[in-house]
């Protein structure tokens, strides 16, 4: 069932679509503030005078109160929601009006999950104002809710309802989701007869294969056995991605078990089980081919059970298919260490490992059967030192080999977290004076400086970095370099020498992190120094004919300026059709799909791409706005510091905007953050796209956790009824991102760096480092393990220096 979460209409859509006026720039101030767990421990930094853009008064014209109850749909605030839709219905008599403000206040029950309420509403809407555009759209929200309810067939119907009503935008979405209500309600033929139609309605290539394989689902279940394994066959041979043809391995080997032909069931369950064993059907097959005796080979059903978590049996199969092989197998050796390990044993882990390092020196896994060794034996047996010396003979074992430079450089790295720096420093010297052409010489010529340094040792520390900032090919590696001279040369007491060497940084990399700490460091500014006052007022009317001149002139365009602000040409591709309908019902991410596969079309034209930005920061679709924005950019050959100085304004504001601001403005307020730091944030976290997830689970604008969300609620009691989709409502997200933010910064006594790190990598990790940096910023910086969570908090400074300089009033300096 396709979920509900996030589809709220957004205000400019509305205004661009249904001819509102302007959305007023604020919020309506309607919503709880938060109040945090621990009293907020003030920055060093001068206390900033804050000059945020003025909430303005709600306009009493009932347009003006529609417009403000689509913006609390989109910021996922339901109670400012029906305030504002309440008020537009008490103070007009329009039927357009009124029927639009009933339709708001449905969908703020819909989205709160208060779904008799909401059919309620939407059916009113109906009854009352059948001739009204929002009676048409109430029928779409009833399926939404009838769905949420499982009441399918009705769910069906008003998806038929809406089509009705409203054809030739999206036809193929709804029949796609009118097959598979019936589906769900198992009429089986009417949802194969929906597919059908919605292979004939044209839709996108990458919804095509979803709906193929509905339609062979339902002459499956429908009992049109031959029919639907010809649908699945030929549905396999069309794709090589090996999950889906488990999967329909899997469906093949349950139709033929339908058909009494347990032969060609089997065949196809194989199939799965000795190609695709990381696929969870995979593992059904297996389950199944078990249970009817039928023999599998063991090395396949020992990775099948592996991948499936099936630890324990999977090293038995592993042990079996060992024995029975005179000369063994690298795969089987390599997997049982993994399963051990995952089962707890990790001694054992080690000692497969290292059979397979014995017995096969050309086999594929045989470097990473070193790694895991290693990695087994300083994360899992804190064998530090052992772990140091199994790198260690990989490197001697295969001087050559292409990751050799990586293991030396890892054993650095076990020596730092056994608390040996100076094995470290010297193991790291040895990458850059025995690999000098690879990938990690300078970081190891960089980190030997550092981990010198921190030994107290700094005339050495400074010639390491004098050499790597000869050798480095890159500005970053060589502003770097700069910036720890100059630290050096500071604390050694030569401020001229300081000075010259962070000048020297900020010039190497503009715009990069190290060139602007230097810049900061200068400046006598401390890391994150916020402006004495800020504006986020940007005149987007005026920076849009700017920008839509400069691309004309810049591209030798015929179009004039006035056609560029327009989709143009670009409204009537089917996929900007398509898209614009599915974002003004809220069915966000399908929308984005049609929107990034339209702009990648266009790539290649700066004028349509412009038009796309513009459009995209119009209805809210940040994210790809920042992108396409971004790209007229790169057509005009302008790097990151250019951008920002050879360019209109209108691309820096729209790239760092200050998206939300309604609502990062009271967050920042209540936590004791400046805006333009968590601004900086939500634009790393995210990039302003608010139903954005990750591959970790990450939900919404500022990337929390449900689990870690859940704890907030337990800690609140805010918002009522919380569930992990509510991080998908941009208010909770912000707020609940402030609140733990605050609440690491808090724990880390003020430190921002570190609370940047505990909110990527955990706090236990960023009090670690935070000791291990004794104070010093940019020394917890290097001394972090993960690229990742360096590259993170580097990414939000730059940021952050960014929006200060676009937003804020900075002195000289």
């Amino acid at each position: 069932m396709p979920s509900n979460r996030f589809r709220f209409f957004f205000p400019f859509l509305f205004a661009l679509l249904i001819g509102a006026c302007a959305l007023p720039a604020g919020g309506l101030g309607l919503w709880p503030t938060p109040t945090p767990t621990l009293t907020p421990t003030a920055t060093p930094s001068p206390t900033p005078t804050i000059t945020p853009t003025p909430t303005p008064t709600p306009t009493p014209q009932p347009s003006g109160w529609l417009e403000n109850g689509q913006r609390a749909l989109f910021e996922g605030d339901w109670d400012a929601a029906r305030a504002a839709f309440q008020q537009a219905q008490a103070q007009s008599a329009d039927p357009a009006v009124l029927a639009a403000a009933q339709l708001g206040l449905g969908r703020a029950d819909l989205y709160a999950r208060h779904y008799a309420a909401a059919l309620d509403a939407f059916r009113a809407v109906i009854t009352a104002y059948p001739d009204t555009t929002a009676a048409t759209d109430a029928y779409f929200y009833l399926a939404e809710a009838y769905q949420a309810l499982e009441r399918y067939t009705e769910a069906a119907k008003a998806y038929q309802a809406f089509l009705q009503h409203r054809p030739g935008y999206i036809d193929a979405y709804l029949y796609e989701w009118m097959g598979d209500n019936r589906f769900n309600a198992g009429d089986y033929n009417g949802a194969a007869s929906a597919y059908q139609a919605a292979l004939k309605a044209s839709p996108p290539q990458d919804r095509i294969y979803g709906i193929k394989l509905g339609i062979a689902r339902a002459h499956h279940m429908e009992g049109n056995l031959t029919t639907a394994i010809a649908e699945y066959q030929a549905l396999y041979q069309a794709d090589a991605n090996g999950y889906r043809r488990a999967l329909l391995d899997w469906y093949i080997g349950q139709a033929y078990t339908a058909l009494h032909d347990p032969e060609h069931a089997h065949e196809a369950y194989l199939d799965a089980v000795n190609n695709y064993p990381a696929a969870y059907q995979s593992y059904l097959a297996l389950t199944q081919l078990v249970k009817d005796g039928v023999p599998v080979d063991d090395l396949n059903r020992g990775l099948t059970d592996y991948f499936a978590g099936q630890y324990g049996v999977a090293v038995q199969a592993f042990d079996r298919y060992l024995n029975a092989q005179p000369g063994g197998s690298d795969t089987a050796l390599y997997y049982k260490g993994l399963a051990l390990r995952a089962m707890g044993n990790a001694a054992q882990a080690t000692i497969a490992w290292q059979a397979l390092i014995d017995g096969y020196p050309k086999s594929r896994f045989w470097d990473k059967a070193w790694e895991q060794k290693a990695y087994t034996e300083w994360a899992y047996l804190d064998l530090y030192d052992k772990a140091t010396e199994t790198l260690l003979a990989f490197v001697q074992a295969a001087p050559t080999h292409s990751r050799a430079a990586e293991f030396l450089f890892d054993a650095a790295r076990v020596q730092v977290r056994a608390g040996n720096l100076a094995r470290a420093a010297a193991l790291w010297e040895r990458v850059a004076r025995e690999y000098p052409t690879s990938g990690y010489a300078f970081r190891s010529l960089y980190l030997a400086a550092i981990t010198t340094h921190r030994l107290g040792n700094d005339e050495t520390a400074r010639g390491l970095l004098q050499e790597a900032s000869a050798a480095a090919a890159k500005a970053e590696n060589r502003a770097a370099a700069y910036l720890w001279l100059g630290k050096l040369r500071a604390a050694a007491g030569d401020s001229p020498g300081a000075r010259n060497a962070w000048q020297l940084a900020a010039a190497a990399d503009p715009t990069g992190y190290y060139s602007e700490r230097a810049r900061d460091l200068l400046a006598g500014r401390p890391p994150f120094a916020p402006p004495p006052a800020f504006h986020l007022t940007t005149n987007w009317a005026a920076e849009r004919q700017q920008a839509a001149a400069w691309v004309r002139s810049r591209f030798e365009l015929a179009d004039s300026p006035a056609d560029l602000l327009t989709p143009g040409h670009l409204a009537s591709d089917p996929r900007f059709i398509r898209g614009s309908e599915l974002w003004r019902l809220g069915r966000y991410e399908e929308a984005k799909a049609e929107f990034e596969a339209l702009r990648t079309a266009v790539a290649d034209s700066p004028a349509d791409t412009f038009r796309l930005a513009e459009y995209f920061r119009q209805i809210g679709l940040y994210r790809s706005a920042v992108f396409a924005a971004r790209h007229v950019l790169d057509l005009a050959g302008l790097d990151d510091a250019a951008t920002l100085t050879a360019a209109p304004p209108y691309f820096a504001h729209l790239r760092f905007g200050t998206f939300y601001s309604d609502l990062v403005l009271p967050a920042a307020q209540a936590y004791d953050f400046h805006p333009l730091f968590l601004f900086a944030v939500l634009r790393q976290e995210s990039l302003f796209e608010g139903f954005v997830h990750s591959s970790a689970g990450a939900r919404g604008l500022m990337q929390l956790m449900p689990a870690t969300a859940k704890e907030i609620y337990q800690q609140t009691g805010w918002p009522p009824d919380f569930t992990p989709d509510d991080l998908y409502r941009p208010k909770v997200s912000i707020t609940y991102g402030a609140h733990y933010l605050a609440r690491q910064r808090d724990y880390l006594k003020g430190d921002l760096y570190a609370a940047l790190a505990a909110y990527n990598a955990g706090p236990g990790n960023a009090a670690r480092w935070q000791q291990a940096a004794q104070g010093d910023p940019d020394l917890l910086l290097e001394i972090i393990p993960y690229g990742q969570t360096r590259d993170y908090i580097r990414r939000i400074y730059e940021a952050f220096v960014i929006y200060r300089n676009l937003y804020g009033t900075m002195p000289p300096g």
